[in-house]
């Protein structure tokens, strides 16, 4: 009897053993997974944090390109409408000076083109420069190594690149 309670407790010890070995494993086991899920988590909010950035930057951006495009048609209309207000001034300038070289009128007032030569001659010089060929690069560089170059040397060759 003696030897059969010892089997039997030393089983018992031994179950005993084993199913705290299966706890402990169990345990390890499910904390791996917490720290795991943990990981996850935080790595879930990084991307969350970061893809809200990204949609701000691009809210910012899409707020920047639309104010950048509505500043260019503003001033794509002032260009127009510079365009339209200095062919005004040049078709109405035309006229004058026809009427003024025309018999029919008497010799030149003081309200003459001559007197009108302040900001509108300005304006009518840079139109011009900006309407004439670009010269070539030969040119251009022949003046920039020679900047004894006076401004009727530089006219007179526009003069000969447009005519060419």
């Amino acid at each position: 009897m003696f030897f059969s309670r010892a089997e039997e407790l030393e089983t018992t010890l031994v179950e005993l053993v084993k199913e705290d070995n299966r706890r402990l494993l169990s345990a390890k086991v499910l904390e791996r997974m917490e720290q795991e899920q943990r990981i996850t988590e935080d790595a879930r909010r990084n991307v969350e944090k970061d893809a809200a950035a990204q949609r701000f930057a691009v809210t910012m951006l899409q707020e920047k390109y639309e104010k950048a495009m509505d500043s260019i048609a503003r001033m794509e209309k002032r260009v127009v409408m510079a365009e339209s207000m200095l062919e005004a001034t040049l078709k109405y300038e035309s006229g004058q000076a026809e009427a003024l070289s025309s018999p029919r009128t008497p010799h030149a007032t003081l309200d003459s083109p001559r007197r009108k030569a302040g900001l509108l001659s300005f304006g009518l010089g840079w139109r011009d420069k900006n309407k004439q060929a670009k010269p070539d690069f030969e040119e251009s560089t022949d003046r920039k190594s020679n900047p004894s170059t006076t401004l009727g040397e530089t006219n007179s060759v526009n003069e000969q690149t447009l005519l060419n």
